[in-house]
């Protein structure tokens, strides 16, 4: 009688556990009736090992993201994209790509765990992870009616700029809003693929906030305000600062950037003030000489509009100065370029550099000519930067122009330019560090101005 009883206590226990192990059907299948389709989002993650719960999890909720990845790349192009969001290209322009993007970096907010399974013969975990359909789309709703409402502030906040004259912040505002647009459509052509029925409205479409800045830049004028057809020998700075102003509507407009070039090059950026005036104290430069003609140009130009409309502002804001150039004559003058503590290569691209830079301002490079460019090199180690690719060193770099009486040794002028250089090691961040060496125009021009003017006997020299 004992024995029956202790077999049937035996049997009740294997049994339990037998049923206590029975594999839920979703482990299999990766489907639960519990949580229809057709109403949730299900992924199904395996784990093993110490962590093999976490591990069955973590695979579960990705697998979530895998099946928004999948329906991204299937569905994107069956959405009419123009009827939802508009044909502008900042948010048409490789959409699949920017979406799927969006997707990565999309938070899944509302996942669950639903259910766990752990098997003690194999030591494998699995779990079940849901996404309700629909409180996850309301979700993304409320975040799409956020983002819209921040975008219609922001070109609020442009037109009242506006109003007081304000353009340069105006403008900025206006920017402002386009980024976010910018952002906001592959959102809501995601959600239109996942859902339906959500169209970006048509006050805060890219084309309709661009047609705002277009109407705010016709409506602004530059004019000259002072110091032009002056005369000056290179090297000097002209008598009167060239001067401009910048209004709309008659108004002036405060806080926006001024860029003067000399030629190709810039020579200074320079902010209007309250009375929306900028002034440049110019150092007469050789480029942009024809003959013993200069000219100066100054252009609004602001940074954060798109190359198409920032192209369109030029076209209208650019004005023009013209220099007449005295005293000009031909002048000489040799390149050296020696250290030690770089290369041979890269001693002559450094020889290069100061060659170009030389024949750009009108100087004749010619060997063994009475006045020598003399480059000199230093650089030093300042440590190392933490980036996301770990840490890089960063090194230093010095390169000053001396520009010499070869007979007497004495320094006429000198030009000198700081830059850094990151890389994996010293040397990588050295070579960037070269890489980056530009001497600055207007600098290099008033020392060619005063080794000219010494060389011919008209100014001061020190000995080197």
């Amino acid at each position: 009688m004992k024995f029956i009883i202790s077999y049937l206590v035996l049997w009740c226990v294997t049994l339990s556990i037998a049923l206590a192990q029975a594999q839920p059907t979703w482990v299999s299948t990766g489907k639960s009736p519990k949580y229809p389709q057709e109403l949730y989002w299900v992924g199904v993650g395996q784990g093993m090992g110490a962590k093999a719960l976490d591990e069955a999890k973590a695979k579960a909720k990705a697998e979530i993201a895998k099946q928004f990845k999948v329906t991204v790349s299937t569905k994107s192009k069956l959405v009419q994209t123009e009827k939802i969001v508009g044909s502008s290209a900042l948010i048409t322009s490789d959409l699949t790509d920017r979406i799927e993007t969006e997707v990565e970096k999309m938070p899944l907010i509302g996942v669950e765990i639903a259910e766990t399974f752990e098997s003690k013969v194999t030591g494998k975990a699995f779990a079940l992870a849901v996404l309700n359909r629909e409180e996850f789309t309301n979700t993304l709703k409320t975040e799409l009616d956020g983002e819209i409402a921040k975008i219609r502030e922001k070109i609020a906040s442009g037109a009242a700029l506006s109003s007081k004259g304000d353009i340069g912040s105006a403008i900025n505002a206006y920017m402002e809003a386009l980024a976010i647009a910018e952002e906001v459509g592959p959102k809501v052509v995601f959600f239109n693929i996942v859902a339906k029925g959500y169209t970006l409205p048509e006050d805060v479409r890219p084309e309709f906030i661009e047609s705002q800045v277009r109407d705010e830049l016709s409506m602004i004028v530059l004019k000259k305000a002072g110091g032009d057809n002056q005369k000056g020998k290179i090297g000097d700075v002209l008598p009167e600062p060239l001067t401009v102003q910048a209004l709309c509507n008659g108004q002036p407009i405060r806080g926006v950037p001024i860029t003067f070039k000399a030629g190709d090059e810039v020579v200074e950026k320079v902010i209007t003030g309250e009375d929306g005036l900028a002034k440049l104290n110019y150092v007469v430069q050789a480029l942009g000489i024809k003959g013993n003609k200069a000219k100066v140009t100054a252009t609004l130009d602001l940074s954060r509009l798109s190359a198409t409309l920032r192209s369109e502002l030029r076209n209208i804001t650019t004005l023009s100065f013209d220099i007449a150039v005295e005293g000009i004559g031909s002048f000489a003058c040799d390149v050296e370029v020696a250290d030690n503590d770089i290369t041979d290569g890269q001693n002559a691209m450094l020889a290069k550099m100061v060659v170009q830079a030389l024949e750009k301002n009108g100087v004749t490079v010619q060997r063994n000519a009475p006045i020598v460019a003399r480059g000199s090199f230093t650089a030093k180690e300042a440590g190392t930067v933490q980036t996301m690719n770990g840490p890089l060193v960063l090194q230093d770099i010095t390169f000053e122009v001396f520009f010499i009486n070869r007979n007497t040794q004495s320094v006429l002028s000198s030009v000198a330019v700081n830059t850094k250089g990151l890389g994996r090691d010293s040397e990588e961040a050295l070579q960037k560090g070269l890489n980056a060496l530009r001497l600055p125009p207007a600098k290099l021009s008033e020392a060619i101005g005063k080794a000219r003017l010494a060389s011919a006997g008209g100014g001061s020299a020190t000995k080197r």
